[in-house]
């Protein structure tokens, strides 16, 4: 949101909830249709698109790469430039960090749906429960990683602390013991139980320092 769209909002809210709400909607839209958002949703769509040949024996590799970038892209979302100057405004900074995600989940989520369509239906074997709820996750985790650097560590623009947050989180996830794997089929049992059962744990995990990191920062940690 900027210092050109926040009075608009400040008067809408006034008159009309929806009005504020289309008003909020666009304004994020405005804050993440950047390079940050875009390049990674573009490079994402383009591996799901180049790859699609080889994706009968590389389809879940190939989903991976894309949960990544699309959690890379999500983390622009948590941008807030012109926070400090709309901090007095009538919308909620976490209102307007929420809408900002949305408006990046439009860019998004039709890649990630794309991925795992071509994926599900070119793969020989293709775990979609488990590709699905790592994809989520790691959407989750990058704004929650930059909602916290926002919310208690004041910054302003933490989508580049963010991203290099999401890719130590991926290298931890591939540096697990092989009895540990969220990534791999787990040696005993049901190839994708215990990843599932991981995954939906970080996932919780990730939810609840998110919410933290959104209440009024009246109010405290």
């Amino acid at each position: 949101m900027s210092l050109l769209t926040a009075p608009l909002v400040e008067q809408r809210a006034q008159r009309d909830p929806a009005e504020t709400t289309r008003a909020v909607l666009g304004a994020a839209w405005l804050a993440v249709r950047r390079a940050p958002l875009l390049v990674p949703a573009a490079a994402a769509l383009v591996l799901t698109l180049v790859t699609i040949p080889w994706q009968d024996e590389q389809g879940v590799r190939v989903v991976h790469g894309v949960a990544v970038l699309l959690a890379c892209a999500l983390a622009s979302a948590t941008d807030d430039p012109s926070g400090e100057a709309v901090a007095a405004a009538p919308v909620p900074r976490s209102v307007r960090t929420l809408s900002r995600v949305l408006a990046a989940l439009a860019v998004c989520v039709p890649v990630a749906v794309l991925a795992l369509v071509v994926a599900s239906t070119r793969a020989f074997f293709f775990p979609t429960g488990a590709m699905v709820l790592e994809t989520i996750c790691f959407a989750v985790v990058a704004v929650a990683f930059g909602a916290t650097l926002r919310a208690w560590r004041g910054l302003l623009r933490p989508a580049y602390p963010t991203v290099i947050g999401v890719v130590l989180v991926v290298l931890a996830t591939y540096a697990l013991p092989r009895g540990w794997t969220m990534i791999d089929p787990q040696p005993w049992g049901p190839p994708y139980q215990a990843a599932l059962i991981r995954w939906t744990g970080l996932l919780l995990a990730a939810a609840g320092v998110l919410a933290l990191a959104l209440r009024d920062p009246g109010r405290g940690r």
